[in-house]
């Protein structure tokens, strides 16, 4: 059985994590194919469906990765490469409903949700590891209701060209509380540079 989202698949990236939302989603409607009797016309606008979000979505996630300057985007366009090449193999090699309905719960299960969980995660972590509190203190992503707002918040650093992307969560705390935040790389505080959408 795939996994359902939860917040704990979140890269506290509004956006980011909408998007995951709906691959989740579709993965499920993969699942809720894959033991009935359905026709091809069917799997294939599924399959549409989802090879065109998918699409769509690693744009968008290697445009933002590139934003924020995250130093494994080249692996990162690359395994995209790879999972889209296999859609494009999959479409060319069908032999029967079963066997695509098969191969895209494969796509689904194997490529998708576990590229989701594994290595979009690891932008998540370099983020929040490039941080540090006033004190040198480790940042906190925790999630709350308030971080499902669809921008999100980006501030500068001492660093060239290094942007900073923050949740809501911590944005709010450094505009309303007066919190700092710290780039653990050069050591200046955080300054708000401007929302995106």
């Amino acid at each position: 059985m795939l996994p359902r989202w939860d917040n704990s698949f979140s890269v506290h990236n509004a956006k980011v994590d909408e998007q995951h939302k709906k691959l989740f989603e579709l993965a499920a409607k993969v699942e809720s194919i894959s033991d009935r009797a359905v026709s091809k016309v069917e799997v294939k606008e599924l399959l549409a469906e989802f090879f065109n979000y998918m699409k769509d979505h690693f744009s968008d996630e290697e445009k933002y990765m590139q934003l924020i300057d995250f130093p494994g985007l080249e692996e990162h366009r690359k395994i995209h490469k790879e999972i889209i090449q296999m859609m494009i193999n999959l479409i060319k090699d069908i032999k029967s409903t079963n066997d695509l309905k098969e191969k895209l719960y494969v796509i689904a299960k194997k490529w998708l949700l576990e590229h989701i969980l594994y290595e979009d995660m690891k932008v998540a972590k370099w983020r929040r590891e490039a941080l540090a509190t006033d004190d040198g203190g480790e940042v906190s992503f925790e999630t709350s209701e308030e971080d499902t707002v669809a921008e999100f918040y980006l501030y500068t650093c001492d660093c060239a060209g290094k942007i900073h992307d923050v949740p809501y969560g911590i944005h709010k705390k450094i505009d309303i509380q007066g919190k700092v935040f710290t780039c653990k790389t050069c050591g200046a505080s955080i300054r708000f540079y401007k929302k995106q959408a």
